[in-house]
């Protein structure tokens, strides 16, 4: 077999992507059609998670709710439903409608940005030219002039820019991207001018504001409505989400069609030289109803990672079993198919999500959340839940909770936008304060990359290397015959009498052993490591290995301390579920009493019976006593978290003799509890594949693979 360096968090998300979409989509090539010219994409760059603690470079916005930020270099444009702020540690109240500016070094008002806008802002994005910025929402007038949801201001002063004056649109915008020459817009309308129809969707020029036909996808029907019931809004757009490549652009909002094909609440389109034409893209999963009587539709955000290869589409709705409603989900970007399912869904337990944002690390999240990884409860924590006050920053790969939590209390309406830029994160939303009444931030907070740390890193150990038995056997003193082979006294001594009886290898139960494999057929000699703190290695169940870190199973308990290959550091118990700061905190909804405390994840209750475990691609494996089938669950070494739901691995079978488990590259390793050989067979998709194959066992080379728990480590 090819042996595969150690994997890293980087590669693993493309294997996550490529095994998400086997057998069910194929990938798709790129769209042909390079991006405008003037096209320009700026990568957050972010090595590490951002800092918890927010930094003090915001004004006090005292009203309303912040829906969008613009980071405009030296200053920042915070937009919403607000009318006043005052400036840092002053009480002078400043008027400011709907828009405003400040100093992002300093956090101070800019008192000569002042624009006299009569309505709701809710996008702000960058100009055609330096120095400008385009705002939309539900106004019509800005200074006086009529501008119908839409204006292009200068950055200076807050004055309308000459030359550009787009149509009116007969609804309000609610999000627009600057694409090259081309400014996307979207919302609920039906016509961009008079005579110009457009369902929800239209395309202008960057700098004169006319309008092109570029983009004329024609978002109809109401999702929610059945003819008999369900809430009646208009029909269009919520957000738009275009990728940093510039080559495809995907929307969510309240409809059912594009161009008249169901594209339920959301359709993805390719992004041509001369027009966007719609994606070979499809999704079942938004077409359910949600809270049908209060949401018209129930997605809310949605945003694409630095790369370009996937996107996460956020919700509200309520939490209703074997749907997206209150939920994030992952979608890969480059896949075909009528009816795409996410990688992972991340569950809050019936709270709503209103903001996403993406770096290289993590996916940031925020609403009016109280935990994630909370699949199983509805409107209270169940197992696996996760405290997670407004704000969570979760794992790329599989969805669970990073242990970044500055958290936001009280919650309010929500973190309704997020803002990546190369500094750091900002969010806008309706609420004064971070963490638990700790920082003072007036509906608009940043929190910077500098102070933040790296996650925990995903890097596995390879073969050829090192492969540790805990709780690990060891040969008799005395020759024992197993098949074919006998094994003779270490020690030179005589055998015993003929007849006599002596067990076989024997426990080394509270040592881990390590030897040396190619991942074929040699085997090195055995070697045991020093136990310095008497650990009870023989009541181990499972164990895995993941950057730097060795997880195991003990009672009903997983734990996890440093392992570098000869030295353990001290042993701390894994519980992401319980959180000493807000455990304590009761939330501001939900029953009585309620706090943002967890539930311990219910796969604690399995360990005493795991009988092997290994970590993969995001995923924790794992084998049960007494039973035939492969089982995961999705796993975040960062936090620690546990993933809430168990899945099967579909046609996986004859794991019920297993006395440790491994996978590495295309390989799954097992050993046989009866036997003591370790068998491989093929790793395919995530999943076994081929017929397993004795590759050492006693009666091959005399060495007996079994023990409490099995790992390749560094």
């Amino acid at each position: 077999m090819a042996h595969l360096p150690a994997v890293t968090r980087r590669s693993l998300a493309a294997l996550v992507a490529a095994v998400t979409v086997a057998g069910l989509t194929s990938a798709a090539p790129a769209p042909a059609a390079l991006p405008p010219a003037a096209w320009v994409a700026t990568a957050p760059a972010h090595g590490t998670l951002v800092s918890t603690v927010p930094g003090n470079n915001t004004p006090d916005i005292t009203d309303g709710t912040v829906f969008a930020i613009h980071d405009a270099g030296s200053k920042v444009i915070a937009a919403g439903s607000f009318s006043k702020v005052e400036n840092r540690n002053s009480d002078v109240s400043i008027p400011r409608p709907y828009v405003l500016a400040f100093d992002k070094a300093t956090g101070t008002v800019d008192t000569a940005f002042a624009p006299a806008v009569d309505g709701e802002v809710r996008a702000v994005v960058a100009g055609p030219t330096a120095g400008t910025v385009y705002i939309a929402g539900n106004f019509n007038t800005v200074n006086g002039v009529t501008r119908r949801k839409l204006a292009l201001l200068n950055l200076a002063d807050g004055s309308l820019t000459a030359g550009f004056a787009g149509p009116a649109f007969n609804g309000l915008v609610m999000d627009v991207a600057l694409y090259g020459n081309r400014l996307l817009v979207g919302g609920i309308f039906t016509t961009a001018g008079n005579a110009n129809p457009r369902g929800g969707l239209a395309s202008l020029n960057a700098s004169t504001g006319a309008l092109d036909s570029y983009l004329t996808t024609n978002l109809t029907e109401n999702h929610n409505w059945d003819g008999v019931s369900g809430a009646q809004a208009g029909v269009g757009v919520e957000k738009l989400a275009l990728a940093p490549d510039g080559r495809q652009l995907v929307v969510i909002g309240n409809f059912k069609k594009a161009d008249g094909v169901l594209h339920d609440q959301i359709v993805k389109l390719e992004l041509g030289e001369t027009s966007a034409t719609i994606a070979d893209w499809n999704t079942s999963r938004y077409t359910p109803r949600c809270a049908y009587k209060a949401f018209d539709s129930y997605v809310r955000d949605v945003t694409f990672s630095p790369d370009s290869s996937y996107f996460v589409v956020v919700t509200t709705g309520a939490g209703f079993v074997d749907t997206l409603c209150d939920a994030a989900a992952r979608f890969e970007a480059n896949v075909t198919g009528a009816d795409v399912p996410p990688t992972w869904v991340a569950y809050s337990g019936g709270d709503t999500f209103l903001s996403v944002g993406i770096t290289e690390q993590a996916v940031y999240v925020g609403g009016h959340l109280r935990w994630v990884n909370n699949s199983l409860g509805k409107d209270k924590a169940q197992p696996g839940a996760v405290g997670r006050p407004s704000l969570a920053a979760l794992d790329p790969l599989n969805g669970l909770p990073l242990a970044w939590n500055p958290g936001r209390h009280p919650r309010g309406y929500g973190v309704a936008e997020m803002l990546v830029t190369p500094q750091g994160i900002w969010i806008g939303n309706d609420q004064s304060w971070i963490g638990n009444f700790q920082y003072r931030r007036e509906r608009i907070a940043f929190f910077p990359l500098a102070g933040g740390r790296a996650p925990h890193a995903t890097t596995t150990a390879g073969l050829p290397g090192k492969v540790y038995q805990v709780g690990g056997l060891q040969p008799s003193k005395y020759p024992v015959k197993m098949g074919r082979v006998h094994i003779k006294p270490a020690d030179g001594s005589r055998p015993p009498l003929e007849g006599a009886t002596r067990p076989g290898p024997v426990p080394e139960p509270h040592r881990v052993l390590v030897r040396s494999y190619d991942g074929a057929t040699t085997v090195g000699a055995q070697t045991a490591l020093a136990n310095s703190d008497a650990t009870l290695w023989a009541n181990t169940k499972g164990a895995f290995w993941v950057g730097g870190t060795l997880f195991y199973g003990m009672g009903s308990t997983l734990y996890r301390r440093s392992f570098n290959g000869t030295t353990f550091g001290p042993a701390t118990v894994v519980d992401p579920y319980h959180d000493a700061y807000w455990d304590n905190v009761v939330t501001d909804s939900g029953p009585d009493g309620q706090t943002y405390a967890g539930m311990t994840v219910n796969f604690y209750a399995e360990i005493p019976d795991v009988t092997g475990m290994f970590y993969t691609a995001g995923r924790l494996y794992y084998t049960l006593s007494g039973q035939t089938g492969l089982y995961w669950r999705w796993f975040n070494p960062d936090s620690g978290t546990v993933g809430a739901d168990k899945f099967t691995v579909a046609g996986a079978t004859g794991f019920n003799d297993i006395s440790g488990i491994f996978a590495v590259g295309n390989t799954l390793y097992t050993v046989a509890r009866s036997t003591g050989n370790l068998s491989a067979m093929g790793w395919t998709n995530l999943a076994p594949s081929g017929t397993p194959t004795v590759r050492s066992g006693p009666a091959v080379d005399g060495v007996d693979w079994r023990a409490r728990a099995l790992f390749v480590g560094p």
